[in-house]
């Protein structure tokens, strides 16, 4: 064969195949979708998503590479929930309070380790300045359920309080209980403990409300990731990452980055404390608890 003759074409299709299996193999990319603030301000979210790049950094030696994609959020928990039902998003992860209504259809799934160590659970209330002396003389639970509880649509503590015999009005926008309390149409509206500095920060105080400073109202409220149940590896890899990261304290030292100037803000020693039943719980196994920081 001279230096110029054409290859034989067996002998062509053999390199050709040959190449192919020395060629490195690439993974696919591994895309986790979460929720982003519509408004570019808020910071509600970072922790979640520091705590899923937690999960995904920890799990990257076993499960390769990946990157995040934002979903800009509109602060509507059932239209969220939509999204992760219909997998509208790859692998969307959504924070929510455990129900256990929210996988009896099967096509939602959560990762058993809460995410807020148990500190959403502390509920802090925005009042209208003018009930806060009785606030203040208030001692029991009867006094407050006098009052009147503003709540968003789909959220979970809605069952508590109704089931503690409040009196609940929900609402679709998040941003409209502000006002509301500002104005006198509803009494109460009640926060995480973890999340009222956020909102000092967006000068909510600029309305005509304030946070009461006599009491908290306690329950427990897991809050878990959950996703569809079509995306098992997504599963399988943030719940080995957040177990891994739990174990080794980097759970914890996020935890105390993000929520620990918010605890000592709401000042939690010095208030009286309600505590309520939370029914949502009645057939979750307690294994919860160890995740559990203690917010003193």
């Amino acid at each position: 064969m001279s230096p110029m003759s054409p290859m034989p074409p067996r002998l062509n299709t053999f390199f050709i195949l040959l190449l192919l299996l020395l060629a490195p193999v690439s993974r696919a990319e591994f895309v986790v979708s979460h929720r982003v603030p519509a408004q570019v301000k808020s910071t509600y979210y970072d922790y979640y998503i520091e705590l899923l790049k937690l999960a995904m950094e920890k799990t990257r030696p076993q499960y390769g590479d990946y990157r995040f994609e934002g979903v800009p959020s509109d602060a509507n928990t059932l239209r969220a929930l939509s999204d992760v039902v219909q997998n509208a998003y790859p692998n969307l992860v959504l924070e929510m309070g455990y129900e256990e209504k929210l996988t009896e259809t099967g096509d939602l799934t959560y990762i058993d380790i809460p995410l807020d160590g148990g500190i959403v659970g502390y509920r802090i209330c925005y009042i209208n300045p003018a009930i806060q002396k009785k606030l203040t003389a208030t001692t029991t639970l009867d006094d407050l359920r006098k009052l009147t509880i503003g709540q968003g649509v789909g959220w979970a503590d809605t069952q508590v309080f109704r089931h503690n015999g409040f009196k609940v009005v929900e609402v679709d926008l998040f941003s409209t209980l502000f006002k509301m309390v500002a104005g006198g149409r509803i009494d109460l509206f009640c926060r995480g403990a973890n999340q009222i500095l956020e909102d000092v920060h967006e000068e909510k105080g600029s309305l005509n409300l304030i946070v009461d400073d006599s009491f908290v109202l306690e329950y427990p409220l897991p809050r878990f990731f959950y996703i569809n149940s079509k995306n098992t590896l997504a599963k399988e890899r943030l719940s080995a990452g957040l177990k891994i990261a739990h174990e080794d304290g980097s759970f914890k030292k996020l935890w105390i980055k993000h929520y620990k100037v918010n605890v000592d803000f709401v000042n939690l020693k010095k208030r009286k404390i309600f505590h309520l039943e939370n029914p949502l719980l009645e057939n979750l196994p307690p294994d919860y608890t160890q995740y559990f920081f203690d917010p003193s």
